[in-house]
């Protein structure tokens, strides 16, 4: 079974040939991090019958829309192996025909944590784990563990104690080891090193850093919007193939903005951004970006109130400075979201200084948001504004 791997491959089939009992991946952004580590992985419990694997993250929905779409793709298309029978949905088990298995929980099933013992232990984003946690998932291992992560963290991390243990094998790898890339995502990664040197530093040259510039300082996580927020719409940001499409639902009330997760992901056609929309969002008012007029058109014909928002110069910076007179509070969920706010920043130019303008990045969810913000909440105001004039001249 010959598969296309890159250098992380190879660099987690050294380590465990040399006899470490753990694998410390640091990487920049598309840098091939979980994707060939999954493919080590599955080779391994392929040649080592009854091989018991836990691939563990932060949060449920980022486990199911990130490492097991990579998990299954490869299963499916690179191996052509996957067989549905062999996947326990409730259970979130896939087992081999060899005995062995492996299963995918996040660490904030408390039970999963500190229960069963394991073979082999690959924590996705480990950098969004806490000690304990991590410590906890350690202890219950018996053969390796291997983590990745983009290295957004202060020195007081508990990774960095991790990097320096002597059993770790610690490697970065950058986009650069990744040849598999397209051009437009190279550039994307690229444009950092002009706009934001901490950015540029983290998922670009993979180097631990902390986020600088940020803009959104402060965010709240919560369970799920709640019920008594009756003021709600749905921001749409539309994208295909590198970018995704955003869907977010963006709730008010009093001095507080909620947004929750409902879509984020790539090569959608407007029959799928439909079906999305009236099983997710069914009767909501829907502001979508305004850049493809023909495909909002679609999407209205297929049965859904939508309108484009209406930009303006100066248009992205009113939507900000407006979202930024709100507490944000992001559901648990959302964590596509949460990952655009915490690296969403303003640019610096050549001499390192910051300019209020913001970077080109990060920012789909963001900027679904902002469609809403800039139509209900801005143009609302604008709106009795306005009304306010119209009286007072009438009078």
């Amino acid at each position: 079974m010959k598969i296309q791997t890159t250098r992380v491959y190879t660099e987690v089939d050294k380590a465990i040939k040399s006899g470490y009992t753990a694998i410390s991946a640091q990487g920049s952004s598309r840098s091939s991090k979980t994707y060939n580590i999954l493919i080590w992985l599955i080779l391994y419990c392929l040649n080592h019958p009854k091989t018991r694997l836990s691939i563990v993250r932060a949060t449920l929905p980022a486990i199911r829309g990130s490492v097991f779409q990579d998990f299954k793709d490869i299963l499916t298309n690179r191996m052509k192996i996957w067989n549905e029978k062999n996947f326990k949905d409730q259970k979130f088990i896939y087992y081999f025909s060899n005995g062995s298995w492996v299963e995918f929980f996040s660490t904030d099933s408390e039970q999963k944590i500190r229960g069963r013992k394991r073979d082999v232990l690959y924590v996705n984003e480990a950098n969004e784990l806490s000690h304990i946690e991590f410590q906890q998932l350690k202890m219950r291992t018996s053969r390796f563990t291997i983590v990745d992560y983009n290295p957004s963290f202060s020195d007081d991390h508990w990774l960095c104690n991790f990097n320096k243990d002597k059993r770790t094998y610690h490697f970065i790898s950058t986009y650069k080891d990744n040849p598999f890339l397209e051009q437009t995502i190279i550039d994307e990664i690229e444009s950092l090193r002009e706009t934001n040197q901490s950015l540029w530093q983290i998922y670009g040259l993979g180097l631990q850093a902390v986020v600088e510039g940020l803009i959104f300082k402060h965010i709240n996580v919560i369970e799920k919007i709640p019920p008594q927020v009756r003021h709600r719409w749905v921001g749409v940001d539309l994208g295909f193939t590198n970018d995704p499409t955003a869907i977010v639902e963006v709730g008010v009330l009093d001095k507080n903005l909620y947004i929750d997760e409902k879509c984020y992901k790539t090569e959608m056609l407007s029959s799928d951004i439909i079906r999305e929309l009236k099983e997710k969002c069914p009767r909501k008012k829907v502001i979508s970006e305004s850049a493809d007029p023909r495909l909002i058109k679609e999407i209205y014909r297929g049965g859904v109130n939508i309108f484009p928002v209406k930009k303006f110069k100066g248009s992205i910076m009113a939507g900000i400075t407006k979202m930024l007179e709100y507490n944000i509070y992001i559901t648990k969920n959302s964590y596509n979201v949460q990952k655009e706010f915490k690296n969403y920043t303003y640019k610096q130019d050549k001499e390192e200084k910051w300019l209020n303008e913001p970077i080109d990045a990060y920012n789909h969810a963001i900027d679904a948001t902002r469609y809403v913000v800039m139509t209900e909440l801005l143009g609302g105001e604008k709106r009795a504004i306005n009304k306010q004039r119209i009286a007072r001249a009438v009078y």
